[in-house]
Formats: C-alpha cells, sequence, structure tokens
C-alpha cells in the first residue's frame, strides 16, 4: 500500500511541477520504496539524462542564434537597399531570426532609441557586438552601409564555414577514443573468444 501512495503522491507532485514525464517519477519514487539502492541509482540516470536533454537544447538554440547573426545582417542589407533607415531595417530584420537573436535586437533598439542610433551600435555587445560596430563605422564615415553589413556577413559565414570544416576534420580523431574503448575490445571478444572456448574444453574440467 506504502508504495502506491508514493507513486500517486509522486505522479501529483510531478504535475503539479510541471515535470514533463510524471509517470517516470513515479516509477522512481515506488523503486526507491521498494528497492532503496536501485531506486536512488535509476532516480540518478533519470536526472542526469533530463540535464543532458536540458543542456542539449539550450546548446541547439545557441547554435541556431549564432547561425542566424549572417542572416540578420543580409536582411539589414535588404532593408537599408530598400530605402528604410537603418533603424528601420535592423527592427524588421529582427522579426525574421530566432527568438534569442531577436530579444537582442530588441534590446538593441531600446538603446538606439535610448542614447541614438550610432552610440547604440558602438555600444552592442553579445552576438551584435561585431556588427554593430563595423554598421556604427560605416554610419559615422559616410561609407555605404550596405556595402559595409554585406563585407560582414560575407566574411561571418566564411569564419562558419572554416570552423564547420575544421571540426569536420577534427572528428575522426574524436572517434577513435569511444572506437578505441567501445568497438575494439567487443570485436576482441567476438574474435578470440570462441577458440579461447575450445581451447579451455579440450584441456577437460578444471578440478
Amino acid at each position: 500500500m506504502i508504495p502506491v501512495c508514493v507513486g500517486i503522491g509522486a505522479y501529483r507532485a510531478g504535475r503539479l511541477l510541471g515535470w514533463r514525464a510524471p509517470m517516470i517519477a513515479s516509477a522512481v519514487a515506488v523503486l526507491v520504496v521498494i528497492e532503496p539502492i536501485l531506486g536512488v541509482a535509476c532516480g540518478a540516470v533519470v536526472v542526469a539524462g533530463s540535464r543532458w536533454r536540458t543542456s542539449a537544447s539550450a546548446t541547439r538554440r545557441r547554435g541556431l542564434a549564432d547561425a542566424d547573426v549572417a542572416l540578420f545582417a543580409d536582411l539589414v542589407v535588404l532593408g537599408v537597399g530598400a530605402g528604410f533607415s537603418l533603424r528601420s531595417s535592423i527592427e524588421e530584420a529582427g522579426t525574421h531570426v530566432v527568438e534569442e537573436l531577436r530579444l537582442e535586437v530588441a534590446g538593441l533598439i531600446d538603446a538606439m532609441d535610448a542614447i541614438g542610433v550610432a552610440p547604440a551600435l558602438s555600444a552592442a555587445r553579445g552576438r551584435l557586438g561585431e556588427l554593430g560596430r563595423v554598421t556604427a563605422a560605416a554610419a559615422l564615415s559616410g561609407a555605404p552601409l550596405a556595402a559595409a553589413v554585406g563585407a560582414y556577413a560575407s566574411a561571418r559565414r566564411h569564419r562558419e564555414h572554416s570552423a564547420a570544416v575544421e571540426r569536420a576534420r577534427r572528428l575522426p580523431v574524436r572517434m577513435l577514443l569511444p572506437l578505441a574503448l567501445l568497438i575494439l575490445p567487443g570485436f576482441v571478444v567476438l574474435a578470440v573468444g570462441p577458440a579461447v572456448l575450445q581451447s579451455l574444453a579440450r584441456l577437460g574440467p578444471i578440478p
């Protein structure tokens, strides 16, 4: 009766806390009551898996935001080329990027309204820092904004491509460790194991 009550309580607590899988929490709680050591081990695995998924999701969001900076720059170029002001071009371009970058664009727009376009661009930080400095320099010097921002977008894409190629080159080296620790031992056991067992069988039973 106690495991059932614990399981129901854990399930309801999971629902109240907004957990994605309250049934898993309920099963782990019941297991802790029945087999404490096994339950704690399973709970640790569940927590580690949840943290890994959260970390992977955050990493994926950051990667998408980083990749959208070049797209954002291209959209700013389109807006300026169409006759929009720099502020309007940045504001409109910000509506077409992922949420994490959109928040940075919104902060930049607020700074533009507070201290002016060029000072806000010069003071920009984060993903928009380099783009802000390039754009501010072009605006202050009178250089064509579209050319400066377009050159920045091309240079950023080139850097991202070079980084992706470098990561691909390092991949075989990074795969050596799991290959050596996981695949090769199993292959050796499968290849050598039957021969060893046959040799032991020929020696007869061990007294």
